[in-house]
C-alpha cells in the first residue's frame, strides 16, 4: 500500500514537471502582407521537418543572400512533391514573402520563388496558402 502511495506522488511529480517544464510556446507567425520583402540568394541547405507554420511536415530553405542565412518557410512537403518541385543546394532563387520573427530568430514566411525562367506560388497575394485550396496545385507563373 505504501509502495502504491509513493508510486502515484511520483508520477503525479513527473507529470507536474512536464506541464511545467515546457512553458509557453509561441505561436506560429502567420503570413502578413505588410512585412513582404523580396530576397534574392543560394541555397545553402534544404530541410524538412514538421512546421508549425504550416501544420505539417514542411519545405525549409537556408538562403545566403547579401545580408546573412534566413530561413524560409516555403511549403508542405506533400504539396511540394505533388506538384512535381524540389530545391537543391546551390539553386539561385528570389524569394517574395513575409518576414516574421519565429523562436527568436528572423524568419521568411514565402509566397512565391523564383528560379532561372520559373516562378512557383504557394500564397495567394493576401497570403492565404494554396495548399489549402481544392485542386492542391501550386501555379506556375
Amino acid at each position: 500500500m505504501r509502495t502504491l502511495k509513493i508510486l502515484a506522488v511520483a508520477a503525479f511529480a513527473m507529470l507536474m514537471i512536464l506541464m511545467l517544464g515546457n512553458g509557453p510556446k509561441q505561436r506560429a507567425p502567420k503570413y502578413n502582407v505588410a512585412t513582404e520583402v523580396r530576397i534574392e540568394g543560394v541555397i545553402q541547405e534544404v530541410k524538412q521537418f514538421w512546421c508549425p507554420v504550416n501544420g505539417d511536415e514542411g519545405t525549409h530553405l537556408m538562403l545566403k543572400s547579401e545580408n546573412g542565412v534566413l530561413e524560409v518557410h516555403v511549403a508542405p512537403l506533400r504539396f511540394l512533391q505533388g506538384n512535381g518541385v524540389s530545391f537543391a543546394i546551390g539553386d539561385h532563387i528570389q524569394v517574395v514573402g513575409s518576414m516574421v520573427i519565429y523562436e527568436g530568430h528572423e524568419a521568411m514566411i514565402a509566397r512565391k520563388i523564383t528560379r532561372g525562367d520559373e516562378t512557383f506560388a504557394f500564397r495567394k497575394a493576401d497570403g492565404r496558402p494554396l495548399w489549402v485550396e481544392p485542386a492542391r496545385t501550386f501555379r506556375r507563373l
